[in-house]
C-alpha cells in the first residue's frame, strides 16, 4: 500500500505517454487507474477520456515535430514510451537526455516484452546499446501504418499472397474472407 506522500506524488505527478497502441493504450488505464492525474498522450491514435477526474491531453500527431523539443520535455516529471519505432525510439530517448527527464521504456519484439528505467547518469540509455534491426514487423505497422518500403513488401509477400495464392481458408491480418460455395 502506498504512503499518502506517495499517493500525493503520483496525484501531482504530470506525465508524458508517446504512443497509445497496444502498450500504451494498456499503460494509459493502468496510469488512470493507479491515481496518476494529469497524463499528456503524444500519438496517432485516438484517446478516449474515460475517467473524469483525470486530465488527459492528447496530442494526435507524431513526436518528431518540432514543437515536441527539449523545452517541451522539461515540462514533465517523467516520460513513458509505448512505440514500435525505433527512430521514433531513439528521437525521444535523445529528448528525455537533453531534457533530464527520466525515461520509462517499453516495447516488444514478435511476442516478447520489455520495459527498461533510463536516468541520466545513473543508468544507461536506450541507444547505450546497439538495437538488432528487426528481422519481423508487428503486423499492425504493416497493415495499419505502413512507413517505409520494406513494409510494403512484407505485407504483401507476407499476407496478400498468401491470401491470394495460398491456402484459401488461411486467416490472417487482411480482414479478406474468401467464401468457397463448392466445398
Amino acid at each position: 500500500m502506498a504512503s499518502q506522500e506517495q499517493l500525493s506524488a503520483i496525484k501531482g505527478a504530470k506525465l508524458l505517454m508517446v504512443g497509445a497502441g497496444g502498450i500504451g493504450c494498456e499503460l494509459l488505464k493502468t496510469l488512470a487507474l493507479s491515481g496518476f492525474q494529469d497524463i499528456h498522450i503524444v500519438a496517432r491514435d485516438a484517446v478516449l477520456r474515460f475517467r473524469p477526474n483525470i486530465s488527459i491531453t492528447p496530442y494526435h500527431v507524431n513526436v518528431k515535430e518540432s514543437r515536441f523539443n527539449v523545452d517541451f520535455f522539461t515540462e514533465f516529471d517523467v516520460v513513458l514510451n509505448g512505440l514500435d519505432n525505433l527512430d521514433a525510439r531513439r528521437h525521444v530517448n535523445r529528448l528525455c537526455l537533453a531534457a533530464d527527464v527520466p525515461l520509462v521504456e517499453s516495447g516488444t519484439t514478435g511476442f516478447l516484452g520489455q520495459v527498461a528505467v533510463h536516468l541520466k547518469g545513473k543508468t544507461e540509455c536506450y541507444e547505450c546499446q546497439p538495437k538488432p534491426a528487426p528481422k519481423t514487423y508487428p503486423v499492425f505497422t504493416i497493415t495499419s501504418t505502413p512507413s517505409k518500403f520494406v513494409h510494403c513488401i512484407v505485407w504483401a509477400n507476407d499476407l496478400l499472397f498468401a491470401k491470394l495464392f495460398g491456402d484459401k481458408n488461411q486467416e490472417n491480418d487482411l480482414n479478406v474472407r474468401y467464401t468457397d460455395t463448392a466445398n
